[in-house]
């Protein structure tokens, strides 16, 4: 009788032990969960100045603000006659570009860190003229609407546009060019305002673009955009 009371105590122990009864592992170790990295924040943007006249000679000096969890900042500067961008990585919150004077440029800085994720700054414009002048070309006009590569359906659509010129005192008109193969149709002369309705019932690819001009003769190009027609 003692043999078997022996043997069953023994078994009863072992399943104790098997089944975890020496305790809760879950607390013994440290966590091997991955710590999230803050997202970074967008940089609030100083100099040159937005819609303003750079009058730097040999280089441009940008400078923004620091922003938070952030490591390091690409610089980004667009010649908005030809499009060619320029970029650059600092861990600075200032750098100096050379560029090419009479010209009107686009700049914007990206914040990163250690993560997948960026954040970006607004776009601010600025002429480098080098020297003064009396007066500046307007700044390329910025598709508002559509967005380039949205599809709607066939029927009635407004396109708008925003833009900016140094010289305030100046007045501006707008040509307006559409069609289905590389926004050459001139559609409207002289527009006075920033948006028009167009009715359109064939389907397909259209090409549009605007360019400003004020009353001394200077004018500018947004450059082609493009959105889809479907029945």
């Amino acid at each position: 009788m003692k043999n078997i009371v022996i043997k069953s105590f023994l078994i009863t122990t072992f399943l104790l032990i098997s089944c975890g009864g020496g305790g809760d592992s879950s607390n013994s170790g440290d966590s091997t969960g991955e710590v999230e990295i803050p997202k970074p924040e967008a940089a609030v943007l100083s100099k040159p100045e937005n819609n303003s006249e750079c009058l730097q000679v040999e280089a441009v000096k940008f400078e923004w603000g620091n922003s938070k969890n952030t490591t390091s900042y690409d610089i980004v500067v667009k010649n908005l006659s030809n499009q060619i961008s320029v970029s650059q990585t600092t861990t600075s919150n200032n750098v100096e570009i050379t560029l090419d004077k009479g010209f009107p440029y686009s700049w914007q800085i990206i914040s990163k860190n250690e993560s997948t994720t960026t954040k970006a700054s607004p776009t601010w414009k600025f002429y480098l003229s080098g020297s003064p002048q009396k007066n500046h070309a307007p700044f390329p006009a910025e598709i508002v609407a559509p967005k380039p590569g949205k599809t709607f359906t066939t029927g009635d659509i407004e396109l708008s546009w925003t833009f900016a010129d140094i010289d305030s005192s100046d007045t501006h008109t707008f040509d307006v060019y559409l069609d289905k193969q590389n926004a050459s149709t001139k559609i409207e002369s002289n527009y006075s305002t920033t948006k028009k309705t167009v009715s359109l019932n064939d389907s397909g690819t259209y090409y549009w673009r605007i360019v400003t001009k004020d009353n001394h003769g200077s004018t500018s190009n947004s450059g082609v955009s493009t959105f889809v027609l479907i029945d």
